[in-house]
């Protein structure tokens, strides 16, 4: 594989890979995004392959050596500086890929569907994603002001299961509940315990923001709320973690039960 050097900061295409890494709106407007580290580009290799990578002259492991090794796609080298200033990580992963999103082509929602309103931490985003893959709910549906599904951060939180989970991006809510043929409830801090609920095998569940909550207008149009029990001191908890035990009561009660 030829390498190409890059060898400064004002190079135009390091300043394109830098803004892809940086700016949702790039992102979106190139339809690329970059991941960083092995991890990440090996899960993505097993959908697609990247346009190209891009890696650590000071951090080349036998791991990634033999990663380049097996894509045919060009390589690209920067400086352990130059790489540093391109990731926003503090330490070197030592190779990152530069990728076309996917593109999802929405299908039947089965099985359990879960409902974001505005999450607008990645990092909360990201692990929403990873335990919506580890309990085997089938499809993710995002609100317009949810945080960028495709930013590295977010990639980072959920290890990159959004290459095999379905994700529906910047969606109006009202709408798709209105046109859902299963129940949607609301996961809320005054509902019924969700320990004392029937769950149905098809059914979404709709969560809201860390901050706002789930917009008004939506709670109009779901058939429940139902609520995480806690201990009387304690009034809520991380969104992620709220959503996280619901779907793994979902799993106990509908897919391992």
């Amino acid at each position: 594989m030829n390498e190409k050097l890059i060898e400064s900061k004002n190079n135009p295409f390091f300043k394109k890979l830098k803004k892809i890494y940086s700016s949702s709106s790039f992102r979106k407007n190139q339809n690329q995004t970059i991941l960083d580290g092995p991890h990440l580009i090996k899960s993505f290799i097993q959908h697609s392959a990247p346009s190209l990578v891009i890696k650590d002259l000071s951090n080349v492991t036998n791991e990634i050596e033999n990663l380049i090794d097996s894509l045919e796609c060009p390589c690209y080298s920067l400086s352990h500086e130059l790489f540093l200033h391109l990731s926003e990580l503090k330490s070197s992963t030592g190779i990152l890929a530069l990728v076309d999103i996917p593109k999802v082509t929405p299908l039947k929602f089965d099985g359990l569907t879960v409902l974001l309103d505005g999450i607008q931490d990645p990092g909360n985003l990201g692990s929403i994603l990873r335990t919506a893959k580890a309990t085997n709910a089938k499809s993710i549906v995002m609100s317009k002001t949810c945080a960028d599904l495709w930013a590295p951060k977010t990639l980072r939180g959920s290890q990159g299961v959004q290459f095999s989970l379905k994700c529906v991006v910047e969606t109006d809510l009202n709408e798709w509940i209105l046109n859902y043929n299963h129940d949607v409830i609301a996961l809320t801090t005054n509902g019924e315990s969700l320990f004392n609920t029937k769950l149905d095998s098809n059914m979404a569940i709709l969560v809201g923001s860390e901050g706002k909550g789930i917009s008004k207008p939506l709670l109009k149009n779901v058939v429940g709320t139902v609520s995480l029990p806690m201990h009387k001191e304690v009034e809520s908890i991380n969104v992620g973690a709220a959503v996280s035990a619901f779907m793994y009561e979902y799993y106990r009660q509908v897919v391992s039960g």
